[in-house]
């Protein structure tokens, strides 16, 4: 796992950004689950990673948050559906266990929760009976779920394992269908018997989606891991289809409502489509796109709208002839580095992951209200970005798979070691020629502005994160390894004796020649001074359990979730208090202005990026500790 700065509250009620912070102008999303509403062609909701739902009211050329927070926190929104009644029905599985079925009807603005005694059910997939609001099967993990009371009870209609997919037959409800990691299953008397239908199908047959021909709801379609596959006959046989495929995980496949011949397929590598009924098939969009759902409507025959894993959405209003990305509003991007300009005020960039093709590095010239892309050379995950005054290598980037540098922030060059690549945490600039770096196979060290590295010898621990500090006298590397805290004095490696055992982040903070070093986890934060005998004497620090801290330009950032609060040193060594930007978010970097004081940047997982503009104020630890107290749980309103 990349460093987080864990801040993810568990309250189910989230707030929009504090008056001091704003959010930067910088869009995407990781799209599961995209519809259209069925009596508004120009009206469309999507669920992401990150619990959001968003809506859009003009044809998905902007999108809009109507809770302006996140209903779901924790929980990745896997299924939307409208019912006849006009409500919108959200499913939900948590990212560290159990799901969530809720209800709105006021277009995402409110949510009521309709999960009783389903809480520790992971939900996979939900389906509303089109004739009967009050009539809705929920599928996951351990089976599937039967509500006649729009999700006030439920039942347990069947112990199928692992549901990926559900669908009830317009014609009847005594009909449905549930699609599983391996192959499907029907019942025609309301789920008192169930028949495995996989005559046709291969063992493994994962069926990500069900998709029933509205003409005609015996011709039937799903995506699967294994190419597409259709039966003519309510799933009693199937036929397989992949000619022309590139590759063979579809996660989509939906009928043109204009034109029966013509399907479409979203495919971990692309939109592909068929005019010959599904016999063959070819692609229609960049190959980079992993395609999560397909939104289509008769009323608007020409428009396409893809759903696409990390990158956002993508519209067609010529019959696929073309794309464009239309992501303006959506939030829900993963930033894990963010920098500054030395050199150039207002200057900050941001290392983007998991958008796809819109996946690498950013460039705001106004204090974030605007963003570009900068980088055109394809990079592996970005995990810290480092900017300096150097105009040939202005550049350094820590990735999943190596080093790599740029004098222009376009083209990137990969640096040495290449032929082994390694996960590079963190990158640390030193002085105009020398950088540090914590990665999976050690502390690394550049002596040609980073264009070349090596492992420092003695020094083969995974490192979590590493600081500037001095031991004594002299500069000091501090490394946090899986063998604890250690220190480099620039000859050899030392252990520090009595030093916490784990954390995740480390800082370092000096105070009128005192030297604080900080390091946090999932334990909370500890601080300590470290003297020439390499011993740990333990300092006192804020109460905040799940916490990380942040170094930078003798600042240290702190926050938690038990703090609702991110806490920042000053030249005194107290600490002062800024609100968290939301209640949800998980801080990844933070990075202080350095032509402005009083503004720094704060980049999250799964949130995008905020800005902190304005004074802190004073930390109060026993006003901390009564509202920390006082927190707790509340509703989905």
């Amino acid at each position: 796992m990349r460093k987080l700065l864990v801040l993810l509250a568990i309250l189910t009620l989230a707030t929009s950004a504090s008056a001091d912070w704003r959010r930067a102008n910088l869009f995407g999303a990781d799209v599961r689950a995209l519809i259209i509403d069925p009596s508004n062609p120009d009206t469309l909701y999507l669920g992401t990673s990150g619990g959001e739902v968003y809506v859009s009211t003009d044809g998905a050329k902007s999108w809009q948050n109507p809770r302006g927070g996140v209903p779901f926190p924790g929980y990745v929104v896997d299924s939307l559906v409208i019912d006849r009644a006009g409500r919108l029905w959200a499913a939900c599985w948590g990212l560290w266990g159990g799901g969530a079925v809720a209800v709105s009807s006021d277009g995402g603005k409110t949510w009521d929760r309709r999960d009783t005694g389903l809480e520790d059910f992971s939900v996979r997939a939900i389906a509303v009976d089109p004739h009967d609001a009050d009539f809705v099967i929920a599928g996951g993990l351990t089976g599937v779920y039967r509500s006649t009371d729009a999700g006030e009870t439920w039942e347990k209609l069947s112990d199928q394992s692992n549901v990926e997919s559900l669908a009830i037959d317009p014609r009847t409800r005594d009909r449905m269908y549930v699609g599983t990691w391996r192959q499907g299953w029907r019942t025609d008397d309301g789920g008192k018997t169930w028949k495995l239908i996989n005559d046709g199908m291969v063992l493994d047959t994962d069926m990500f989606s069900i998709t029933m021909d509205s003409e005609n709801p015996d011709n039937m379609w799903v995506a699967t891991c294994g190419w597409v596959y259709n039966s003519k006959n309510a799933g009693n046989n199937w036929t397989r289809y992949r000619d022309g495929f590139n590759n063979r995980r579809i996660h989509d496949v939906e009928i043109d409502p204009c034109d029966r011949d013509a399907l479409y397929a979203g495919s971990v590598a692309g939109l592909y489509r068929s005019n010959d009924g599904g016999k063959t098939w070819y692609v229609i969009s960049d190959e980079g796109l992993v395609v999560n759902t397909i939104a289509l409507h008769p009323q608007r025959p020409n428009r396409i709208i893809l759903g696409v894993e990390g990158d956002g959405v993508y519209v067609s209003e010529d019959n696929a002839k073309s794309f464009t990305r239309s992501c303006d509003g959506l939030r829900n991007l993963t930033v894990t580095s963010i920098a500054t300009d030395p050199g150039e005020a207002r200057h900050v960039y941001a290392a983007v992951v998991f958008g796809g093709v819109s996946s690498g590095i950013y460039q705001s010239d106004d204090a974030g209200a605007s963003w570009k892309k900068i980088s055109t050379t394809r990079l592996p995950e970005s995990l810290s970005l480092a900017v300096t005054d150097d105009p040939e290598v202005k550049f350094v980037l820590g990735t999943e798979k190596g080093f790599f540098w740029s004098a222009d922030g376009r083209q990137w060059t990969e640096g040495a070691p290449s032929n082994a690549p390694i996960r590079v945490d963190k990158v640390l600039r030193f002085n105009q020629l020398r950088f540090f770096a914590a990665t999976s196979e050690g502390v690394f060290t550049s002596r040609d502005s980073g264009r070349n590295w090596y492992r420092l010898a003695g020094s083969d621990n995974r490192t979590a994160d590493i600081a500037i500090g001095s031991l004594g006298m002299r500069q000091a590397l501090f490394a946090l390894t899986s063998s604890g805290l250690m220190v480099y004095d620039g000859e050899s490696w030392s252990a520090i004796q009595d030093a916490p055992a784990k954390g995740r982040t480390l800082a370092i903070r000096e105070v009128h020649d005192s030297q604080s070093v900080f390091i946090a986890g999932m334990q909370g934060v500890k601080a300590g001074r470290v003297d020439v005998f390499r011993h740990w004497y333990e300092a006192d620090a804020p109460d905040a359990q799940h916490a990380a801290v942040f170094g930078g330009d003798q600042r240290v950032f702190l926050s938690s979730r038990q703090q609702k609060e991110v806490l920042v040193s000053d030249a005194a060594g107290d600490w002062l208090s800024v609100p968290v930007p939301s209640r949800t978010a998980e801080l990844t970097s933070i990075a202080l202005d350095p032509f402005d004081r009083n503004r720094f940047y704060a980049g999250t997982l799964r949130e995008g990026i905020f800005i902190h503009e304005g004074p802190a104020q004073k930390y109060d630890a026993k006003k901390s500790e009564v509202t920390t107290a006082g927190g707790g749980g509340g509703s989905s309103q």
